[in-house]
């Protein structure tokens, strides 16, 4: 299992991905850190906050989409991409794409199959998503 690393800054993001394969990114906005960044929907543990609490919390407050501990499962962490942050990756899958109301933190999303998300993680300049291209090149 995984562990929680204390006197880190933890970081918790959410890979949803539909019956059909295809994975949601989303786009920054003009967002005081990494502007016009691909990112997925998640953020920073807030003062003795575990990784799902802050997961469940920031996926609501940016894609507005309410979901359960049971509906998402811990796949990866990493405190090797950044100094002094650990990251988790959850996933969760859903039946049909859901209704995505995006934050002022993000302009716009799309759901992408894994070519061309996995493209895009690539491309960032978020330490977290070349975590999430280094995850999915080697299990997918």
């Amino acid at each position: 299992m995984f562990a929680i690393i204390q006197d880190m800054i933890g970081v918790a993001k959410l890979m949803l991905q539909t019956g059909d394969g295809k994975l949601l990114l989303l786009h920054r906005s003009n967002h005081p850190s990494l502007p016009n960044d691909p990112d997925l929907p998640g953020g920073t543990l807030e003062k003795n906050e575990e990784p799902i609490a802050a997961l469940l919390r920031e996926v609501s407050e940016e894609i507005g989409i309410k979901f359960d501990s049971k509906s998402v499962e811990l796949v990866f962490q990493s405190d090797k991409y950044e100094s002094g942050r650990i990251y988790y990756l959850y996933k969760s899958l859903c039946r049909v794409k859901p209704n995505i109301i995006i934050s002022w933190e993000h302009t716009d999303y799309q759901w992408l199959d894994l070519k061309d998300f996995t493209s895009q993680s690539h491309l960032a300049k978020d330490h977290y998503m070349h975590m999430v291209y280094d995850y999915l090149s080697q299990n997918n």
